[in-house]
């Protein structure tokens, strides 16, 4: 059995989470600790988190430090959401949290924070029956929301929209709260929502509406006919629609919520209502957990503690393939280099150096190598580094998502030096790109005239060679033409020789 904590420093509140991780391969949450914070209301304020608020975190930080000593806990990780990001003074803050409190806090990127409150929701009991039919994911932040939507069993599609806790607050306290102004901020709401459910509700009405996030779990408790946290869409609403501002006090005294937080409590009742009403789920769950919970289960697959019951990369492959289908990609070459690139990789697995996770990426990069001809066919590389920089992938950090986007670049345009990349990848990564690349390039002329002329493939590496034998049902007279320049590639990169081998003439 071990004991493990996770403390996540998020815009307007600290939470830390410690938990039992028994032999039955289960985490069981055994404290809660959480305390207000100021940092989102410093931001959109003053640009910069005051130094009280750093005050009182690190005092916040350091009682978290004592209460993890006294469980004597095994192992334990530490966060803050981007919007710490947005402070001018953020590198200060954190520089001084370390030296105060000896935690180095890691920043996590939009894509990062999403993923680990998905890894959250992923672990319930019920999920894949959830998601099996149709189901729509909102998880909402202090500034934006994320809606991900699943139908059977697979990821349709992430979205990321401007709409969240704290910029709603702002929008009614700018504008009040007169019956004129909440209409003009219901109906923005509504026009974001009325886009997403436009684009990609068109064929799926999401039976299940998930919703991440402690709050909305503790006010649907409050309703009468909730049961296994579902609840039915129009109980849920009748009980949303009378909810007034003495409700959200008693409900924050009863639930020991920050007092002065009213202006976050009401936005999330306003959002959760008009996601109800435009999503039209006929049931909503709210399973309890939040990013904590993610974090805790993240860290506990990286010790290898407890193993994930949900394939989390078949997830990336398949909001892939979505966006590819989008974006209208030729689906036939796509599958040819998916599955050509894919062996490539793995008769080169005992030379590249790459890993479990760099195959994924090797496959992402199959399929999205030429969405960008949607846009423009002259410029199709530099369109496809926008779309996949700009397309939120659930399951890949900011880092993977640039890594696929320069290799699907460097495809078609020049490879540049890393001195001219120094500023965004490591020299690893750089290389990694690299690697990606060669095997991209070979695997792509194997099928150049996207006529999948190979039927039959084998690949194997003898005497720094990749012999690659084929069986082709027409001329691969294109292909063996463009091979060479792209095998020559494939050498100065892995010392490994591409080599084609026929066995039919045509």
């Amino acid at each position: 059995m071990k004991i493990i904590a996770s403390i996540y420093v998020g815009s307007y509140e600290t939470t830390m989470k410690v938990f039992e991780v028994g032999k039955q391969k289960k985490i069981k949450n055994i404290e809660t600790i959480k305390a207000p914070s100021d940092i989102i209301k410093d931001i959109l304020n003053t640009g910069s988190i005051m130094p009280e608020t750093t005050d009182k975190l690190c005092r916040v930080l350091n009682d978290m430090k004592r209460t993890m000593e006294g469980y004597k806990v095994d192992s334990f990780s530490i966060a803050a959401g981007p919007n710490i990001r947005q402070a001018d003074n953020a590198l200060i803050v954190l520089e001084q949290i370390k030296q105060r409190t000896d935690f180095s806090i890691e920043v996590l990127s939009n894509s990062e924070q999403r993923f680990l409150g998905y890894e959250a929701v992923a672990s319930i009991d019920d999920f894949e029956e959830l998601i099996g039919e149709s189901a729509v994911l909102v998880d909402i932040g202090g500034v934006s929301l994320q809606l991900t939507l699943f139908s059977k069993g697979k990821i349709i599609t992430t979205q990321h929209l401007s709409l969240g806790t704290v910029s709603v607050s702002e929008s009614i306290r700018k504008l009040g709260t007169g019956a004129t102004s909440m209409e003009q901020i219901y109906e923005m709401m509504y026009k974001e929502l009325e886009v997403f459910k436009t684009m990609f509700l068109r064929d799926i009405e999401p039976k299940y509406m998930i919703l991440l996030g402690v709050h909305v779990s503790s006010i649907a408790e409050k309703i009468a006919s909730f049961s296994s946290r579902r609840v039915k869409v129009e109980d849920y609403l009748e009980f949303l629609n009378k909810i007034d501002r003495q409700f959200i006090k008693n409900f924050q005294k009863e639930n020991d919520l920050y007092l002065d937080n009213d202006y976050l409590l009401e936005p999330v009742v306003m959002l959760y209502k008009t996601m109800a009403e435009t999503l039209s789920p006929k049931t909503v769950v709210a399973p309890g957990v939040s990013i904590c919970e993610g974090m805790a289960f993240n860290h506990c697959y990286n010790k290898k503690w407890l193993q994930a019951r949900h394939d989390f990369d078949n997830d990336i492959i398949t909001a892939a393939w979505s966006i590819a289908k989008r974006y209208d990609s030729y689906q036939p070459h796509l599958k040819a280099l998916f599955r050509l690139s894919s062996e490539v990789f793995d008769a080169m697995k005992k030379y590249h150096g790459m890993t479990k996770r760099h195959r994924v990426l090797m496959q992402c990069i199959a399929i999205l190598h030429d969405c960008g001809k949607y846009i423009s066919l002259a410029d199709a590389s530099r369109c496809s580094y926008t779309i996949i920089m700009t397309s939120e992938i659930l399951g890949l950090s900011h880092k993977e998502r640039e890594i696929i986007a320069t290799t699907v670049e460097f495809n078609r345009n020049p490879v540049e030096p890393y001195e001219n990349l120094s500023d965004r990848f490591s020299v690893e990564e750089y290389l990694l790109i690299l690697k990606l690349l060669a095997i991209l390039k070979v695997a792509n002329a194997l099928d150049r005239s996207h006529k999948q002329k190979i039927k039959n493939v084998s690949m194997r590496v003898k005497d720094r060679e990749l012999l690659i034998t084929i069986e082709a049902n027409s001329s691969l007279a294109l292909e063996k033409g463009l091979f060479k320049k792209n095998a020559d590639f494939f050498e100065q990169i892995f010392s490994i020789k591409p080599v084609l081998k026929e066995n039919s003439k045509f």
